[in-house]
């Protein structure tokens, strides 16, 4: 077989072994057995468990940033708040589990935040969900805020609207309620958050704005 392929095939099965037994509890030995390949293949490729875990990580951010749509049926017609909640369902989508009825994608959620807050996480690995908010919300921010020009403002509200949606990310991990398990449940709690989202930015730029 090939390198790649070989290469392939650790990533592969370190992302099931990973998901499914966390950092610590994974040995490179699980993950030799999962891939038919040796140590000496993980090391060459990836260089540790470490990096390899990194690596890992980052294929699971790379899908969840390109598996859900963050601008569907977003025309250049569309109303500012058709954008944000085009933003807001693309970020729901990830928590759905009317389509993956093993939660992996929960599991994977559990282990990104977890590595989210170690004190050696390399902020490098979620700079693509910040490229995207650079993108997509941020502007929408600006659009409803505007006139305020104040970047500490409009900072400080991208925090905030983009907290509301991590918070229920986390809310999943121990409270199950909080699963989307239909397409209704996510096109209700896409209008909550964007009435919510909305809402917020409305208050704080009549607060500001006035000063």
């Amino acid at each position: 077989m090939s390198d790649q392929s070989t290469k392939e095939r650790i990533l592969e099965a370190a992302s099931r072994v990973f998901c499914e037994k966390g950092f610590k509890a994974t040995t490179v030995r699980d993950i030799c057995a999962g891939a038919d390949a040796n140590v000496a293949a993980i090391n060459y490729h990836f260089g540790d468990k470490r990096k390899l875990y990194y690596q890992v990580l980052q294929m699971w951010m790379d899908e969840m940033m390109t598996g859900a749509d963050r601008q569907k049926g977003i025309t250049e017609d569309s109303t500012i708040e058709e954008r944000l909640r085009a933003y807001v369902s693309g970020e729901l989508r990830t928590l759905c589990t009317y389509d993956d009825p093993k939660k992996i994608k929960k599991r994977k959620i559990r282990l990104l935040f977890e590595e989210y807050v170690s004190e050696d996480c390399d902020p490098e690995l979620f700079k693509c969900h910040d490229e995207i908010d650079g993108e997509l919300l941020i502007p929408i921010i600006r659009e409803i805020l505007a006139p305020i020009e104040d970047d500490k403002i409009i900072q400080q509200a991208h925090i905030a609207a983009s907290g509301v949606l991590v918070h229920h990310f986390l809310a999943i991990i121990h409270y199950p309620e909080g699963e989307i398990e239909s397409e209704e449940k996510l096109n209700f709690m896409t209008d909550y958050y964007t009435t919510f989202i909305l809402g917020s930015l409305k208050a704080i730029k009549e607060k500001y704005h006035a000063k």
